[in-house]
């Protein structure tokens, strides 16, 4: 095999596998539950326990204060309402709300969903949430 022949074949092989790369499924997150570890971006409340579910064909939340859900698509690494925002109205401390209305407006916002090891980070363009996967409780 001459040299150019080598060249353009490894070229090919580094190709083909970017593009099986991007390709790739998206990790399937239906039934699973992850629990905020860190954000940068916005503080979490001390105390605060910031819950994210995916569920088929929908996402829950609980960022501190109030229960919220929507359908929701995020097969390609992107985490898409495809309807309105629902949430109870409980009334909260002053930081619970407004960790509730950042949380709201990052999964509005259709953020980036990263998968490694059971850890999930949410990304938006100005907040980023790490979570960590919820361990299944044991029946």
């Amino acid at each position: 095999m001459t040299p150019r022949h080598a060249l353009t074949l490894t070229s090919l092989t580094l190709t083909a596998t970017a593009a099986l790369a991007a390709c790739s499924p998206a990790p399937d997150l239906s039934g699973r539950t992850f629990v905020a570890l860190d954000a940068t971006g916005e503080r979490l409340v001390d105390g605060s326990r910031v819950v994210l579910a995916f569920r088929e064909d929908a996402v829950g939340a609980q960022p501190g204060c109030n229960s919220m859900s929507a359908p929701a698509t995020w097969d390609d690494g992107v985490l898409r309402l495809t309807g309105g925002l629902t949430s109870t109205r409980m009334a909260c401390t002053d930081e619970l709300m407004a960790q509730d209305d950042w949380f709201a407006a990052l999964l509005a916002a259709s953020p980036t969903l990263d998968l490694q090891d059971g850890v999930l980070t949410l990304g938006g363009e100005d907040v980023t949430v790490t979570l960590v996967e919820e361990a299944a409780e044991e029946s």
